[in-house]
C-alpha cells in the first residue's frame, strides 16, 4: 500500500503545542535551490569504552516493549522454561514479568555501543542520548531523577542552567508495559548540538526510571525524531528537537549515516555525496502514522526474489530488524543450521554459517543487508543471535540497525519521504 503525499502543513498551538501530520508541500527540486543558505552541521557518535556486548534478548524485548507495552508469546515461553532468562526479567522490572524469589539487582553495565553528545543549558552540560527516529521526546536522567534509579549517567541539572525554567502543569510518561519505562516533568531549556543554538527546546527530566533503562549507564537518555505529534507531554504535545530547528537548515531534512563496529553520524540540512554510492531513491511515509513508515515491496534472499508489501518503519533507536513471519522462514531456510531456539525465543545461526545478503526492495531499489551483519551476537562458542526477527506481535515491521548500518538513509521532511542508498561498507 502506497501512502499519499498530498500537502498538509502543522498547526502551532501555545508555545511550542503541536498537533497534525508531515509537511510535503515542497518539491525536492524547490529544497534544493534552498541549499546556498540556511545551517548545515554534522553530528558524530561517540564509542562506549565500556561496551560489554550485545544482548539480542533484550533488543527483542525492548522493541517489542516499544511499541505494543508486551512481550512477544514467544519470549513469553522463553521465560516459562528459562530460569536464568525469568530471573533477568524480574530483576529488571520488565514486561510484567516476576520472580518471588529473586532478589538480587541484575549486574550493570553499558548495553549501548555508540551515542551523540548534546549540550544541555546553560552553559551547555555534556550528555550523551540516542537519536531515535522511532519516537518524539527528548528526555533525559536529571537531578531530579530519583538516586535510587540512577546508576552512574551523566545527569543533566536544571538548577545550574541560567536558562532552565519548569513548565508548570507539564508532564510526560513512556510505559513500556508493567512497570517499564519513564516519566516525569518538563523545562524550557536551551539546547547546543554541533552548530545549532536551539533557546527553547521541552527537555523532559526524567523523576522516575525504570530497571530496564537504567541498566544502561553509557546513555543517559533519547532526543526523538519522529513527529511531534507522537509526543507524550501533556496535557499537549511539544515540539520535537527536529521541528524547532527544520525551518533554520538550509533543506528540512537530516540523514543516518549508521556504521557496524565503528561509530556513525548524522547530518542536518544537507546531503553528503560522500557518504554513499550510486542514487537515492525515495519513497513517500505513510502521512496517518507519526512514525517514519513506509512500504516495503518485497525482498531477496541471496538470488532467490520474494514479492510482498511490508509496512516498515525506519527506526535507528532499534537495534533488531524485525520482519513478518514469512520473511524470517524464509531467510533462515537459507542458513543452514539456523533455528528457533525454545529458551530464548528467537531465531539462532552457527556464527561459522555462511549467511546469504538479504535485500530490501523499495518501489525500483534494492538495499543491500549483508548476510554477516544478521550474526547479532554471540550466545555462546557455537551459536549466534539472529539480527533478523519477527514481528508478528507488533502493528509493523521495523526496519532497524541490523539493516540501516548497511545504508544511507534521508529522513526528507520536507518531501514527506524516506532516501536509501547504498554506500561502501567497512567491516
Amino acid at each position: 500500500m502506497k501512502a499519499s503525499i498530498a500537502a498538509t502543513v502543522f498547526v502551532v498551538l501555545a508555545e511550542g503545542a503541536v498537533t497534525g501530520t508531515w509537511d510535503s508541500s515542497t518539491t525536492r527540486e524547490q529544497q534544493a535551490s534552498k541549499s546556498g543558505g540556511g545551517k548545515e552541521f554534522s553530528l558524530h557518535q561517540i564509542k562506549n569504552r565500556r561496551f560489554t556486548g550485545r544482548d539480542g534478548v533484550m533488543a527483542f524485548a525492548r522493541a517489542h516493549l516499544k511499541y505494543t507495552q508486551k512481550l512477544p508469546d514467544s519470549l513469553l515461553k522463553a521465560i516459562n522454561v528459562n530460569s536464568q532468562l525469568r530471573s533477568k526479567f524480574a530483576a529488571l522490572n520488565l514486561g510484567g514479568v516476576r520472580g518471588g524469589t529473586v532478589q538480587t539487582q541484575p549486574t550493570y553495565g553499558s548495553d549501548s555501543e555508540y551515542a551523540v553528545e548534546v549540550g544541555l543549558g546553560t552553559p551547555p552540560q555534556p550528555i550523551p542520548l540516542n537519536m531515535d527516529t522511532g519516537s518524539a521526546d527528548f528526555w533525559t536522567f536529571s537531578s531530579d531523577t530519583d538516586p535510587q534509579m540512577v546508576n552512574d549517567q551523566a545527569l543533566y541539572h536544571p538548577e545550574h542552567s541560567s536558562t532552565s525554567k519548569l513548565i508548570d502543569g507539564d508532564s510526560w510518561s513512556i510505559r513500556y508495559g508493567d512497570g517499564a519505562g519513564a516519566s516525569g516533568i518538563v523545562y524550557d531549556d536551551a539546547v547546543q548540538v554541533g552548530n545549532m543554538h536551539v533557546p527553547h527546546q521541552a527537555i523532559e527530566s526524567a523523576t522516575y526510571v525504570s530497571g530496564d533503562l537504567a541498566h544502561d549507564n553509557f546513555v543517559s537518555g533519547i532526543i526523538g525524531l519522529a513527529n511531534s505529534s507522537a509526543n507524550t507531554i501533556s496535557p499537549e504535545p511539544r515540539r520535537t528537537f527536529f521541528d524547532n530547528i527544520r525551518d533554520e537548515l538550509a533543506r528540512p531534512l537530516f540523514t543516518a549515516n549508521l556504521r557496524s563496529q565503528a561509530p556513525g553520524n548524522y547530518n542536518f540540512g544537507f546531503i553528503d555525496r560522500e557518504e554513499y554510492t550510486g542514487v537515492i531513491h525515495y519513497t513517500p511515509i505513510d502521512r496517518d502514522s507519526p512514525l517514519w513508515k513506509i512500504a516495503v515491496s518485497g525482498y531477496w534472499v541471496g538470488y532467490s526474489k520474494y514479492q510482498s508489501t511490508i509496512d516498515a518503519i525506519v527506526d535507528t533507536g532499534t537495534s533488531l530488524t524485525l520482519l513478518p513471519q514469512s520473511v524470517v522462514d524464509d531467510f533462515y531456510a537459507q542458513v543452514r543450521g539456523s533455528y528457533f531456539h525454545p529458551e530464548l525465543g528467537a531465531m539462532v545461526l552457527p556464527c561459522s554459517a555462511r549467511v546469504p545478503d538479504f535485500w530490501v526492495t523499495i518501489g525500483p531499489y534494492n538495499g543491500r543487508l549483508p548476510g554477516r551483519y544478521v550474526k547479532y551476537a554471540r550466545i555462546n562458542s557455537r551459536y549466534c543471535y539472529g539480527g533478523i526477527q519477527s514481528s508478528s506481535n507488533l502493528p509493523f515491521s521495523v526496519l532497524g540497525d541490523v539493516f540501516l548500518k548497511a545504508q544511507f538513509v534521508v529522513f526528507d521532511y520536507g518531501n514527506a519521504a524516506v532516501g536509501f542508498a547504498n554506500k561502501k561498507l567497512h567491516s
